[in-house]
């Protein structure tokens, strides 16, 4: 296994820093051989934390064999320890399920930080208003006025990687981790975008909550004397739903109730 760790400027206004508490959250982003969980591996895991308010490490693990997994792996693990917040870009889609099957095929023992922030989760149901054609990574850091020295994407990083295996071409793993790096940088960037939406009280979500289920679901927290941390004006008609169905049943749990909301766009 190859280990690489950088220290980077990367300064956020100290608003938006203090606001997210950004120095207690790990950023991360994997890449891997596939999407199957069973049969893929991960071939590379880049971490980043703040180590002063303007100083970025991004700490790299690097498969150089596919049995070097369960060695990354370790290493992952190990890292995430103490910290109560990660982030990622749709990583509660793809990373966290995946990291996981391969921490429990390989039989490590592990346990992920409480809070996901999926910095596509929070962005997608305004991407449209904003002006973006997608939502993918690239055009949001395009769309923010970053300039990526990268120019591959996950599919190419594969064949390279592939390609690597038979001849430990440097070049190659140095292109896959720059890959894997500016996907990780990046993250704290986007913090901006998201300071934004949440300031902008005019941008409505897609699929936002309905009159009625407005109207029904105040009914019922007022009723319940429940406060959600949330604008519930603002969450979609997915997550209104699924509250409205657990206040129903009995559930009061304002921590639970407002993972719904995160976990449902």
């Amino acid at each position: 296994m190859f280990v690489k760790e950088i220290e980077q400027e990367l300064y956020i206004p100290n608003n938006i820093f203090s606001s997210y508490a950004m120095h207690d959250i790990v950023y991360f982003d994997i890449e891997t051989t596939g999407f199957d969980k069973e049969e893929d591996k991960i071939i590379l895991v880049s971490l980043g934390a703040y180590k002063t308010k303007s100083k970025f490490v991004v700490k790299q693990y690097y498969a150089e064999e596919l049995d070097d997994e369960i060695k990354l792996l370790y290493a992952f693990s190990k890292d995430i320890e103490g910290y109560e917040k990660w982030c990622s870009y749709n990583g509660i889609a793809f990373d966290e399920p995946f990291v996981e099957k391969r921490m429990i095929k390989n039989d490590v023992s592990f346990m992920f930080p409480e809070k996901h922030i999926d910095l596509y989760r929070i962005i997608r149901p305004y991407y449209k208003q904003l002006g973006m054609e997608r939502c993918n990574l690239k055009t949001v850091e395009k769309y923010i006025g970053i300039n990526r020295k990268d120019r591959i994407n996950g599919g190419e990083s594969v064949k390279l990687y592939y390609e690597y295996l038979k001849n430990k071409d440097i070049r190659l793993r140095d292109t896959i981790m720059l890959h894997n790096y500016e996907d990780v940088l990046n993250l704290p960037k986007i913090f901006k975008l998201v300071y934004k939406i949440e300031q902008d009280s005019s941008l409505i979500p897609m699929n936002a909550i309905t009159d009625k289920q407005l109207n029904y679901l105040t009914f019922l927290l007022t009723k319940n004397n429940i406060n959600l941390n949330k604008d519930i004006e603002k969450i979609s008609k997915k997550a209104a739903s699924r509250i409205i169905n657990n206040i129903l049943k009995g559930n009061k749990d304002v921590e639970k109730l407002n993972k719904i909301i995160n976990n449902s766009y």
